[in-house]
């Protein structure tokens, strides 16, 4: 209910656009970017490697419940890429338009049970996946790993579509990347990440779409809080961090944004974290001794 009278206040918000028009992405093939186009979705360049999670480019999701900014990224330019990776099968984070324009992407990675909600023959392999589930190709692998969140697309279909949701570890050439997808706290899965793993950046959510940061200190069951999603931060042992799922679709700004820069400050990590606006990313190298930062910058935008 909470949820529901949340995305009713945002329908009368005016939907903010995310800047001004930018450079085109460099076509360097030495760097690894991250690009927030907003809410779950993060366009990342791992070298050679074009990978985006939980595509949601649509100005309302489910229908219903209306953008509060603009994606941050000019639609047109969106192109096919070597992988998607859905996290669970609710509207916000499995978006049917949004994975049509993506239609010739090479892997297709989600939920077993979301493939019913994915038109066919859009991407050349789809991978129905539960955690545990690994592919490797050409050097990239994607594993998919426990998370704590809930199912249920439709409510009725809780019933009958099990776990349907999960995180993905991405391997490529010495990167390792976390996408948490949309998450409770869970000590044990996210601590065990880190005996497994060593992860250069980890993609986590801050801002819950329920009701925000009510039950533990780390939030609630099935969404964190920003101080939920540095401890997950800690427990993964991530180098670098970049805050996803918020200032897009529940809530834009205030008391969401208060917790998200508070928890960054006392984090004791806060060089070490980005939160960007949409359409903003950050461009990193690796050599033998870690990942670092070279620069941040912005996708281009009509």
């Amino acid at each position: 209910m909470l949820s529901f009278l949340f995305a009713a206040c945002g329908n009368f918000a005016e939907t903010v656009r995310t800047g001004k028009p930018a450079p085109q992405l460099n076509h360097r093939t030495d760097n690894v970017e991250f690009h927030w186009i907003g809410h779950a979705t993060v366009l990342m360049r791992i070298y050679d490697k074009w990978i985006i999670t939980d595509p949601n480019f649509s100005m309302r999701t489910g229908t219903v419940v209306k953008r509060l900014a603009e994606p941050g990224i000019d639609l047109a330019t969106v192109k096919p890429v070597d992988a998607i990776v859905i996290s669970h099968n609710h509207f916000d984070h499995l978006d049917a338009p949004s994975l049509r324009m993506l239609k010739g992407s090479k892997h297709l990675f989600a939920p077993a049970s979301g493939f019913a909600y994915i038109p066919a023959g859009l991407m050349h392999r789809e991978h129905p996946v539960t955690p545990g589930y690994s592919y490797e190709e050409d050097g990239l692998r994607i594993i998919a790993v426990p998370v704590r969140h809930f199912g249920g697309r439709l409510l009725i279909d809780n019933i009958w579509d099990g776990e349907p949701y999960n995180g993905y570890i991405i391997e490529y050439k010495g990167v390792t990347v976390f996408f948490a997808g949309d998450t409770g706290y869970h000590e044990e899965y996210f601590r065990e990440l880190k005996e497994f793993f060593k992860i250069d950046m980890a993609l986590i959510p801050v801002g819950p779409s329920g009701g925000f940061g009510t039950g533990s200190g780390y939030g609630n069951a099935v969404h964190v809080n920003p101080y939920g999603a540095i401890q997950i931060l800690r427990d993964c042992g991530a180098h670098f961090m970049i805050p996803i799922h918020h200032s897009t679709f529940y809530r834009r700004g205030g008391r969401e944004m208060e917790m998200i820069t508070d928890a960054i400050r006392v984090s004791g990590r806060s060089d070490h974290i980005f939160l960007l606006e949409a359409g903003e990313g950050v461009a990193f190298r690796k050599d033998r001794t870690g990942i670092e930062t070279s620069s941040l910058m912005r996708l281009p935008k009509k």
